[in-house]
């Protein structure tokens, strides 16, 4: 009687096990990175009450708008790690202070953390400025980490401080046991006790 536009399919055969096709299929398409995405262009000028088209005044398409939230969200953390290390008191392992910092603006920023580290999108050039030079202090400190080999030991870190935001993310229910600072100095201390 009605017809919604998708065409029926036959009966599945009795021989055929749908449900476990259907299971293996999506199974597949996670093998790939999931897409994570900005809001839409329409949901940013609703949000701002204006047309759609009020925005290609100022970005010519959706991916520079894109491309300028993100430069925005980059350098909006790589200066809240700085301005910790440069804060931080002479006694406090700036370590601590890195990791405390980049898992505050994290949890503060849930859905831009998402876009710049829970994507396969690469990082383009325009947040080139703010990105190597932070990386530069974060390896020059893990040379107390592992003098022979601080860039590894700098990615071991921020895997690790990647690992204690990500799930905290994506698990809020869990009980954690500790807070997510307590966490960052057990690990800087496990990091710096394996080097010695």
């Amino acid at each position: 009687m009605f017809n919604d536009g998708v065409k029926k399919s036959a009966a599945p055969s009795k021989d055929r096990d749908l449900r476990a096709e259907l299971v293996a299929a999506a199974v597949e398409m996670l093998a790939r990175p999931q897409p994570v995405a900005v809001p839409s262009l329409r949901s940013i000028a609703r949000a701002c009450q204006v047309a759609p088209s009020a925005v290609y005044w100022h970005f010519p398409s959706e991916a520079d708008l894109r491309s300028a939230v993100l430069d925005a969200e980059y350098a909006s953390m790589v200066r809240a790690v700085e301005e910790a290390l440069d804060g931080a008191a002479a006694d406090e392992d700036p370590l601590v202070a890195a990791g405390d910092a980049y898992i505050d603006w994290a949890l503060a920023h849930p859905g831009a953390y998402q876009l710049l580290f829970e994507s396969g999108d690469e990082l383009p050039a325009t947040r080139a400025p703010h990105g190597p030079r932070l990386q530069t202090r974060i390896v020059a400190l893990a040379r107390r980490v592992d003098p022979d080999a601080a860039f590894p030991a700098a990615l071991l870190l921020w895997s690790g401080w990647h690992g204690i935001v990500s799930l905290r993310l994506h698990k809020g229910e869990w009980d954690w046991g500790m807070t997510p600072h307590q966490a960052n100095r057990r690990l800087v201390a496990a990091l710096a006790a394996s080097s010695g």
